[in-house]
């Protein structure tokens, strides 16, 4: 009895350690390294080529948890989809204050590529009719406070086209 309880505690420690941070699937994962303190949501948009003409029917929301400090924000798309695009708007809370992105981390099957800080920015770039950005700290926020619509990143050019290209690339 003892030797089947330490094989199905081995089995479950096993299946811990080997399921956490598994990026060899068939999903994109985006990390988001930010600090959003209240309660929201994320609208996640994309395209499956280079154009950039975004629609809600290819997108989703990605509910976020308000914290004061660092969180890692996950975007994981289903197997089915690889975005060559991607929009992301930050949120409906008018009452939320500056968005701090300080990382974002782009993994695919064994390939990942990472940007921070003012990098972000070389990839994607604000919707300056509704967003203000600050690259010395990364935030960004609501150009009117009143707005409904939330800060909002867009494809910098090709620039974020290209880096996803070649993250599903098969080196």
């Amino acid at each position: 009895m003892k030797t089947i309880k330490i094989m199905c505690f081995t089995a479950v420690l096993f299946l811990f350690f080997n399921c956490e941070n598994d990026y060899n699937t068939n999903q994109l994962v985006i990390t988001i390294d930010a600090v959003i303190q209240k309660t929201d949501s994320i609208n996640v948009y994309y395209t499956r080529s280079n154009s950039i003409d975004f629609t809600d029917t290819q997108s989703f929301w990605i509910k976020v948890t308000g914290n004061k400090k660092n969180q890692n924000i996950q975007i994981i798309f289903p197997d089915s989809i690889l975005p060559k695009q991607i929009r992301l708007d930050f949120g409906r809370n008018i009452l939320q204050n500056d968005v701090v992105l300080n990382k974002m981390d782009f993994n695919y099957k064994n390939n990942s590529f990472s940007v921070k800080g003012k990098e972000i920015f070389y990839i994607l770039r604000v919707d300056e009719s509704n967003t203000i950005v600050d690259k010395l700290n990364g935030s960004i926020r609501r150009k009117t406070p009143k707005q409904i619509k939330g800060p909002s990143l867009y494809p910098q050019g090709d620039k974020l086209f290209n880096r996803l290209n070649e993250l599903y690339s098969e080196k």
